[in-house]
């Protein structure tokens, strides 16, 4: 019997093996490691092409429903091409596309890998460590200051890549922004990403993920470690000046709490609401109110971001299919237009057919995941939600996007293991 038993083990073809968990670990949780060498806006694709490799192999792959407005996304990604007028654009243009198929194949590795190696606890594990980077690139903002260095990939890249602003700022890491917006210089985080808006817009996103770890013990991580470096995250949350971070996670944590409060989950709101009143306090007997009224009562940019997207959807009426390719200088001395938001982005690189795709896409996500039986499933569907909130001020190509596709396999994940019956005793 032993013998019969194992045969099928020994004959089992290769599309039937476990989906290798070391390109998911090293993607996501390895992410400081490639800020510091260099690597970060390359590693994302890199580590995804195993993932494709496996699942080329694999038969029966499922997708989430909707799919199809991604795939429009993706027509008029490749339609844009066509106004493509430089050699920097379309290198930066491929890059992005690389980005729209890395992001697709990690979700439905992770998706299709979950009765095959890829447990949705251990993806959680892998992102709440990059959640606990991101607070630690908060401190270090403090202890560092706007510190920059020239990392191994700057003596090996070519100079006329360096001179590229965007992989320049790869290749140089630092640790903050100096910017004088509330009177006096403040150390604005953004390690370990490029820019501090990157930075903020990660910290909202990847917070849900640290309430999952917070509620489910499968996660494998220390209730107390998750629960100290959360409250840990407020100092740098508040310090980074960033009013998207604050306004996206308190929207996202609002929604959670209301979902949370109709379940019945008394339990959680109350602690919930313990919470709230200690961070009030906190913000009342500390320097920390002063400075969120401070920011929220000063304007910066305000004016900026409105005139660009403003440009944004002036653009895509002149080319309304497929758009201008790639974000174009402005004629005002602002920043290129398409780079303050992932909507104006989508809307004048891809034209409203891109933009239709690209919303469609995440929220055909945040529908589709909606449906979630326990606390940690909701957490992960929270952080579409959050993803929701950012796109008309943040852009989330490419560090956003991996993030939330995986989040959305994660939430399908749970919610397929809450449905699966209990096995029974013998």
């Amino acid at each position: 019997m032993t013998a019969l038993a194992a045969l099928p083990e020994i004959q089992r073809s290769e599309r039937d093996a476990p989906f290798p968990f070391w390109p998911v670990a090293w993607m996501i949780a390895g992410y400081p490691l490639w800020f510091l060498l260099g690597l970060s806006g390359f590693m994302w694709v890199a580590f995804s092409m195993p993932m494709l490799a496996t699942l080329i192999r694999r038969r029966g792959l499922v997708a989430p429903k909707g799919t199809g407005w991604w795939i429009i996304y993706l027509v008029a990604v490749t339609g844009s091409v066509m106004s493509i007028d430089s050699v920097g654009r379309l290198a930066g243009w491929t890059l992005r596309f690389g980005y729209y198929i890395g992001a697709s194949v990690l979700l439905l590795y992770i998706l299709n890998g979950r009765t095959r190696g890829i447990d949705p606890w251990r993806v959680v594990r892998m992102l709440t460590y990059l959640w606990m980077a991101v607070v630690a690139g908060g401190y270090l903002a403090f202890i560092l200051g706007d510190l920059s260095f020239k990392s191994p990939m700057y003596y090996v890249m070519p100079q006329a890549l360096l001179d590229n602003e965007l992989i320049g700022t790869w290749a140089t890491p630092s640790f903050a922004d100096l910017q004088d917006i509330i009177g006096v210089p403040v150390p604005r985080p953004k390690a370990p990403f490029a820019y501090t808006n990157g930075w903020g817009s990660m910290l909202a996103i990847l917070t849900p993920i640290a309430f999952v770890a917070l509620y489910e013990r499968r996660v494998g991580l220390s209730y107390r470690l998750v629960r100290f470096t959360m409250f840990a995250s407020i100092v740098p949350a508040v310090i980074s000046l960033n009013r998207g971070l604050w306004l996206s996670l308190g929207l996202g944590v609002l929604y959670a709490a209301v979902r949370l409060g109709v379940a019945g989950e008394a339990r959680m709101v109350i602690r919930g609401l313990w919470a709230t009143v200690i961070l009030l306090v906190v913000f009342t007997i500390s320097p920390l109110g002063n400075i969120v009224a401070t920011r929220i009562n000063t304007g910066h940019s305000n004016e900026d971001r409105l005139s660009l997207a403003v440009d944004a959807v002036e653009g895509a009426v002149e080319r309304p299919v497929f758009g201008w390719g790639a974000p174009r200088p402005n004629d005002r001395n602002l920043p290129s237009v398409g780079t303050h938001g992932q909507l104006w982005f989508a809307t004048f690189s891809h034209g409203f057919l891109g933009a239709i795709g690209f919303v469609g896409a995440i929220s055909s996500l945040a529908w589709h995941t909606r449906k979630q039986s326990s606390t940690a499933g909701l957490w992960a569907h929270t952080v579409i939600i959050v993803a929701m909130v950012q796109m008309p001020y943040y852009l989330m190509v490419p560090d956003q996007l991996f993030t939330v596709f995986a989040a959305a396999a994660v939430a399908f994940g749970i919610r397929a293991i809450d449905q699966e019956p209990a096995p029974i005793g013998v």
